[in-house]
């Protein structure tokens, strides 16, 4: 990371170059935007797809101050910024968002699956990303979905730009990405949890979970708030993983959008929640904080469930709305790492459109609650 800073016409601007990889370059930052909390700045970050809640926080109070003006490059972080209620302004060398000459009815012929499947295998060559036993449906829309935001009509000039530039390949990635999730989502699951599962593991003197797919962590800070009710999270270790770099950034700021608070109120309440879900929040005008305490026990970090190394010794897993991206046998796969990566008896939990029928899941687990997708470990 770089951070030049410059004067021109008496307006002072900060160029932040790259991500914000750690705490020094973070400290680095804030002491930049301290000298100048009594000037009216602009800041522009080039590079950067999330930056750490401590930066964001302080911008925020310098632009409700009208003291700061911010430009990002990247879509995600602006995308991002927006849904927390962020004023900042997107800009690209391009100026991608004017209008072009693209026109979705001059759009060459679909490519083939092969065409596709051989596009995805030089992916991973080139990338080390496999998404080659993704549902290849799914797979296709989202290509299609990229072309469209990239102004591009013809597969195979596509095919050639991500393989070719590393830029283009991150967009791809990024809407390959699915992130779709909200607190207490399918109430029914973590009331199932709440009242079964846990008074099960409390019986241990120490509990290890993984919520694995976590996104941006309302399922993981949904997980921590039952833990923290039962009593249990002082002696609950939470890993939470995700493909997504991006996402991770997301979860481990903690920082969600307050237009969405009532529906998560409501999901709290129907999950058996037992004190004012706000409790858990320090509230912003447009965004809500997890407090510090819930993200003591957590430990984000970046893994795919691709990779043949495995997680182990946990007492429950919850993957849940991952494998409808998945083909038959990359569940089978995962099902096994999952299978091999849990203590005996333990607890898998899936998405409700999910299951064990099709991808020989039965080898593995038995069924524990069929309605909520909860399994267990089977002793073969």
């Amino acid at each position: 990371m770089t951070i030049r800073t410059n004067c021109n016409n008496n307006k002072i601007y900060i160029t932040v170059i790259g991500e914000l990889e750690n705490n020094n370059e973070i400290d680095e930052l804030e002491d930049v935007i301290s000298t100048l909390e009594n000037k009216k700045f602009h800041i522009t970050f080039l590079g950067a797809n999330v930056i750490p809640k401590n930066i964001i926080e302080r911008i925020t109070i310098l632009q409700e101050d009208n003291k700061c003006n911010i430009f990002v490059l990247k879509r995600y972080l602006f995308s991002y910024l927006q849904c927390l209620g962020i004023k900042c302004s997107y800009i690209t060398e391009t100026l991608a968002f004017k209008k072009t000459d693209y026109n979705l009815s001059c759009e060459k012929e679909k490519p083939s699956k092969e065409e596709v499947y051989d596009f995805l295998r030089n992916i991973n060559k080139a990338y080390g990303y496999d998404y080659t036993e993704y549902q290849i449906d799914s797979i296709m829309r989202r290509i299609n979905i990229s072309m469209i935001r990239g102004r591009i009509s013809d597969f195979n000039t596509f095919r050639e730009q991500v393989l070719n530039n590393q830029e283009i390949f991150h967009d791809l990635f990024l809407d390959l990405s699915i992130n779709t999730t909200e607190f207490f989502r399918d109430h029914e699951v973590f009331s199932m949890i709440k009242n079964k599962i846990l008074p099960y593991l409390n019986s241990y003197s120490h509990v290890k979970i993984w919520c694995a797919g976590c996104s941006i962590g309302k399922e993981v800070y949904s997980l921590a708030i039952i833990l923290k009710e039962a009593n249990m999270l002082s002696k609950t270790q939470i890993y939470a993983t995700d493909i997504n770099p991006y996402v991770i950034e997301e979860a481990r700021n903690g920082l969600y959008s307050i237009s969405n608070l009532e529906k998560a109120i409501s999901n709290y309440r129907k999950a058996e929640g037992e004190k004012n879900f706000i409790e858990y929040f320090d509230i912003n005008k447009s965004y809500i904080k997890i407090k510090e305490n819930l993200k003591k026990n957590i430990l984000f970090f970046q893994h795919s469930l691709l990779s043949e190394g495995r997680l182990n010794e946990f007492n429950l897993i919850l993957c849940r709305n991952v494998f409808i991206y998945f083909n038959d046998s990359l569940q089978e796969k995962v099902l096994k790492n999952f299978y091999n990566s849990l203590d005996d008896n333990g607890f898998l939990v899936l998405g409700k459109s999910e299951g064990i029928q099709k991808n020989n899941g039965h080898r593995y687990f038995y069924k524990y609650s069929e309605k909520n997708k909860i399994y267990r470990k089977s002793n073969k």
